[in-house]
């Protein structure tokens, strides 16, 4: 990112000016950025235990276009449903490159990856491991597994990111013997690995260590209980972005790291490289490949003035407050997990930032109110900022894709790539017409039918 003539531009091109062309709230992706993130993550790791292969966590984004730079650097992919493994196969992953996770699959997501033959199915829990037992029985095909371990490791991030330690992920570690046992022996099961995670945005790597070390701890215990030879172990992803900028990171501020990829792999791979140097390293990478591919561009449509009283009701002071059009239907995670993104007024980016805000998005809930700057309720922005101005919310690629919504009835964004300074479109602003397209209207074709089941 730079600033041309006052304005911010990203990858060659003025998003300002890009405001002015296309309706906003929109999503600007790099694919720049994306292969740079890729390689910063496979450069890293490889240098430290060469039998290391990465999957993209699809969750983050599973766009089309954003999935095909993905498979156009070489490396592989991890899905989370039906839906995503459909959108990993028919962008152009093979089979083989896709792990499934996920913690509450069914037998039809179970049965169409044991008929496409998918890398490895990662289990959730002992019924599941059963479930997918019957499913290969059924379809007369071995499936290859890894069982997911909560190895019981705390992780200091936002509670609704922890995957371990008491979350509802994985094999609980008492009973992981005995499903290894049970995988072990069933005909149509072939257990290849063993899966942890820890959770996401992870600003330390100490519980990577412990997690590491508790995980090869488990694998020696079954492998000698039950004659196994496990191939690989699956070490999750969660490594954090720096969605916010200090000299130094308090432990508990997850929105703050100093952390690279080497920071990672010299904590994960020195565990391996020291205790089993000859297994294959597995990661699921999905924020840290996504988040700072993407800005978010927003208008702002209104400008007001409120009171700030005492006790008494006594007005002692102001408050300016700037609402854009991009709200929690647009960027969810700021609202459901409180989380911040870095914003900057785009059409303003040469001025000084020195003004506090209250910063609001157009919905209806009073929740829908952004997270200030430094623990503060306020944005620093520029003192002009008013109706018109152009904001970018800063790493705004993973998550907000997917999990965008038409509340208040307000049709979802639109997405923009750049490449090589030229942008596309990749995904298409919907319209009003997209809000009712599964609403069946009253009189036509509603009263007494069938269900029509899933889709497949």
């Amino acid at each position: 990112m730079a600033v041309r003539d006052g304005h911010l531009v990203f990858d060659g091109v003025d998003v300002a000016d890009l405001a002015r062309q296309v309706e906003t709230p929109f999503f600007v992706y790099s694919a720049a950025r994306i292969r740079w993130n890729v390689s910063a993550l496979v450069n890293a790791f490889t240098r430290r235990h060469l039998d290391t292969e990465l999957f993209y966590a699809s969750k983050a984004c599973s766009n089309l276009w954003f999935l095909d730079q993905i498979r156009r650097t070489g490396i592989n992919v991890e899905v989370n449903s039906g839906g995503e493994l459909w959108k990993a196969l028919r962008v152009g992953f093979a089979p083989r490159q896709v792990l499934f996770n996920g913690v509450a699959k069914t037998v039809t997501e179970i049965r169409t990856a044991v008929d496409e033959g998918v890398r490895a199915i990662v289990v959730d829990s002992r019924f599941e491991l059963e479930r997918i037992a019957e499913v290969a029985r059924e379809a007369g095909k071995p499936v290859r597994v890894s069982l997911r371990i909560d190895v019981d490791v705390p992780t200091l991030t936002h509670p609704g990111l922890m995957t371990t330690h008491g979350g509802k992920a994985g094999i609980d570690l008492d009973e992981a013997v005995d499903a290894f046992a049970f995988a072990r022996s069933h005909a149509f099961l072939q257990p290849r690995g063993l899966h942890l995670h820890i959770g996401s945005q992870i600003t330390t790597v100490e519980p990577y260590r412990r997690a590491l070390q508790v995980g090869l701890d488990l694998i020696d215990q079954v492998e000698a209980g039950t004659g196994l030879r496990l191939d690989h172990i699956v070490a999750g992803g969660g490594f954090a972005v720096p969605y916010r900028e200090a000299p130094a990171c308090e432990p508990e501020d997850y929105f703050c790291s100093t952390l690279t990829p080497d920071d990672y792999a010299e904590a994960i791979c020195g565990v391996l490289e020291r205790r089993r140097p000859g297994l294959k390293l597995l990661l699921e990478p999905g924020r840290s490949i996504a988040a700072t591919a993407a800005l978010l561009i927003a208008t702002v449509e209104n400008t007001k003035v409120k009171g700030i009283r005492d006790p008494s009701g006594r007005r002692v002071d102001d408050e300016r407050w700037l609402t854009v059009d991009a709200g929690f239907n647009t960027l969810l995670e700021h609202t459901n997990y409180r989380w911040y993104y870095r914003t900057m007024v785009a059409s303003r980016a040469d001025e000084p930032a020195d003004t506090r805000f209250r910063m609001a998005g157009p919905l209806c809930d009073g929740g829908d109110v952004f997270a200030g700057d430094d623990e503060t309720p306020y944005r620093l922005l520029p003192a002009a900022t008013a109706p018109g101005d152009v904001v970018a919310f800063f790493d705004a690629g993973a998550y907000a894709l997917e999990m965008m919504n038409p509340y208040n009835a307000r049709p979802r964004a639109a997405a923009y790539a750049v490449d090589d300074a030229e942008v596309g479109l990749i995904r298409t602003p919907e319209s009003f017409d997209d809000l009712v397209a599964s609403d069946v209207r009253p009189g036509v074709g509603s009263g007494r039918r069938r269900p029509t089941g899933r889709r497949g």
